[in-house]
């Protein structure tokens, strides 16, 4: 619930900001969209709400999107592009690349808090279809609407992660044990369609059991092997050894596993460290 609420607070704040007076030729430093990919109405309206993000939380947000990353990886791309560029320590990066369709978000400082390796994956289901769409526009909406949520959760003491997981505005919660929403209405449909499948399966298997067993012709066994011989039809020439099988004992060795949780981090071309993730789309 709890979760739920602080999404709806999130897009409660994003389409706000949306509906606040803006200027269609205003530069931003935080929306730099030199693909095109949308119109100035839209690049001046996401601009506010990053804008808002920053002065509220001391927090830089920034969308990104490129033609080509001039021969680099879109990590080293995003990581020196949010370097370089004067931006807070605090914040993170999401880039979209036309070249390869590539995605990545970059975080740094608290960034690397508030967006870990989980949260990471929550961006890539809920933004990446609107990329594969084409509503770019609509893709770094769901962005800032996340990163709003994410840093708020983190300024809390409570950053999203396999401990904490995230529920959407929708009452869908992504399950770190699973690429997909699940809530509690499906988790009983599966259940249910579950106890269904095995019920007509153990019924099909009935059917098939009682046609074979139907068609067998009562045999009565003989006592000894030697019943089962015709007269002069085994006749032994030689004989050999071979090795059948062999006792082996295995130790299993224990290794120990982290849980999964936290930012994994790297180091840009500058020497600050990052987090982060990507893919297609």
């Amino acid at each position: 619930m709890k979760n739920r609420l602080i999404g709806l607070l999130s897009s409660a704040l994003l389409i706000i900001l949306m509906l606040l007076p803006f200027s269609a030729n205003a530069q931003s430093r935080y929306v730099i969209d030199n693909a095109d990919l949308m119109t100035q109405e839209q690049e001046a309206a996401l601009s506010n709400v990053l804008e808002a993000l920053s002065a509220q939380y001391g927090f830089d947000a920034v969308a990104l999107s490129v033609n080509t990353l001039d021969g680099k990886t879109p990590m080293e791309y995003a990581d020196d592009y949010y370097d370089y560029n004067g931006y807070k320590e605090d914040g993170c990066l999401f880039l979209i690349s036309m070249e390869d369709r590539d995605w990545w978000i970059s975080t740094k400082g608290f960034g690397i808090t508030a967006i870990t390796d989980y949260g990471i994956k929550v961006i890539e289901s809920e933004v990446v279809p609107y990329l594969s769409s084409g509503d770019y526009f609509g893709g770094y909406q769901e962005y800032a609407s996340l990163v709003a949520s994410f840093v708020v959760e983190a300024k809390n003491g409570t950053p999203y992660d396999t401990n904490h997981e995230y529920t959407n505005s929708s009452g869908y919660t992504y399950s770190n044990n699973s690429s997909d929403y699940s809530d509690e209405e499906d988790g009983d449909f599966a259940v249910g369609s579950l106890i269904i499948s095995f019920i007509v399966a153990v019924i099909i298997a009935a059917i098939i059991v009682g046609m074979v067993k139907s068609s067998y012709k009562p045999v009565r066994f003989k006592a000894s092997a030697q019943d089962y011989l015709v007269d002069g039809s085994l006749n032994v020439t030689g004989s050999y050894e071979n090795f059948l099988y062999s006792n082996v004992s295995k130790t299993e060795i224990q290794s120990s596993s982290s849980s999964g949780g936290g930012s994994s981090t790297h180091s840009s071309s500058s020497g600050s460290s990052h987090g982060g993730g990507g893919g297609k789309f």
